[in-house]
Formats: structure tokens, C-alpha cells, sequence
């Protein structure tokens, strides 16, 4: 079901969501000729999963950033890229909130993003008893406006940044609607391109 056997804590498992983003994104991009030039960023990364899955489909590309406020994942991350083993790839790790990605030094920086961010806003449902879980589930280090604001910031101009995106109108609000809203003053376009398990996939490009 996936490329690799990957390094996780046991107390989170990435969800094949994760997984078949990566697969989706790679057939879309694989007819075009630049991927070796490719400035790519997982965002939210966790271990790993999604930047490892997108170079194993795409294999032109050189250069992958992750980017993950969980120190938990460091190590994990680090066992994942010798399981992987390709010393072609340039693999740079961040721990950083990303709320880094709005700071000058980040700007235009990516050609592709791709995430599968918390999916709950905080007060949506019941928190576990574990702060790593809640971590990963909800938007507690940083907000969601937040997030679509370092999209826009870190993407390059041409650049495509796409995420999953869990409806939540049960919970009073659309964050799609949100999000057009947050880009509404800019030349960014927005759309929802497909699901995945259920989750929408969102494409951000930046023209």
C-alpha cells in the first residue's frame, strides 16, 4: 500500500492519505520536463512520508525540504531517509513552526508544497490525553490562517502547493470558504481538484 517501511512513533501513524496525495500529485506532474530543478517542501511533515512518496513516483526530483514543529519526528525522519537511501536527494529537515514560512528569508523559496496539515481547528471535538496526538490533529501551535498565509508566502511565482483539506461544516464553518477568503485580495487561485479518502485535495497556485 505504500513505498517503504517506514520509521513512526507508535502512539501516531500516518493515515494513507498521506500516501496517496503523494501519488496523485506525482501523476500530475510527471510529463513536466523541470522536476530536476524542483524546490520541494512537506510541510507538516511528520516522518516524512509524503516528500519520501513523492520522490519515490518522481524520481527527476533532486531537492526536498520537510518541514515539522514535532521534535518526536526528528529522529524517525532521519531512520526514513537511510531506509530510502538515495544520495542523489537533498534532504533538509526544519524544525520550525511554520509560521517561519511568513519571514522574508522564505519567500518565493518553493516551486511545490505539499501538506497534510491538522485537520481541526481547537474547541472542535474532544482532545486525547496525549499533547503529541492533539499536536498532530489540531491546529494548537499555530492557526489555520496562519498556514494559508505561509503557503502563499513560501510558494514561488508558477509554484502549486496542494493539501488536504477535511470538510467541517458540522462544526459551523467551511475552511474552503475560509481560505478563498483569506486569498481574495491576491492573484493566488484556489480550487478543489479532488477527494482522497473522503478529504478534499486543494490546489494553490500562484501565477
Amino acid at each position: 500500500m505504500f513505498t517503504y517501511h517506514y520509521a513512526q512513533p507508535d502512539k501516531y501513524h500516518f493515515s494513507l492519505d498521506s500516501v496517496q496525495l503523494a501519488e496523485f500529485v506525482a501523476k500530475r506532474l510527471r510529463s513536466r520536463p523541470d522536476l530536476e530543478t524542483f524546490r520541494v517542501l512537506d510541510l507538516c511533515a511528520g516522518c516524512g512520508v509524503i516528500g519520501f512518496e513523492l520522490a519515490w513516483h518522481l524520481r527527476e526530483l533532486r531537492q526536498l525540504d520537510f518541514l515539522e514543529v514535532q521534535d518526536v519526528y526528528t529522529d524517525y525522519f532521519h531512520q526514513n531517509a537511510k531506509i530510502v537511501n538515495r544520495p542523489e536527494l537533498q534532504l533538509r529537515w526544519h524544525l520550525f513552526n511554520y509560521d517561519v514560512l511568513l519571514g522574508k528569508e522564505w519567500e518565493g523559496k518553493f516551486d511545490l508544497i505539499l501538506s497534510n496539515p491538522p485537520y481541526f481547528q481547537a474547541g472542535d471535538g474532544t482532545l486525547s490525553p496525549s499533547h503529541f496526538k492533539n499536536r498532530c490533529r489540531f491546529f494548537l501551535d499555530s492557526s489555520f490562517e496562519n498556514f494559508i498565509q505561509a503557503l502563499k508566502n513560501s510558494l514561488a511565482y508558477g509554484g502549486e502547493a496542494y493539501f488536504l483539506l477535511r470538510p467541517l461544516q458540522q462544526h459551523g464553518y467551511d475552511l474552503f470558504i475560509e481560505t478563498k477568503k483569506l486569498l481574495r485580495d491576491t492573484d493566488i487561485s484556489i480550487e478543489k481538484i479532488a477527494q482522497i479518502r473522503g478529504t478534499d485535495v486543494i490546489l494553490l497556485k500562484k501565477p
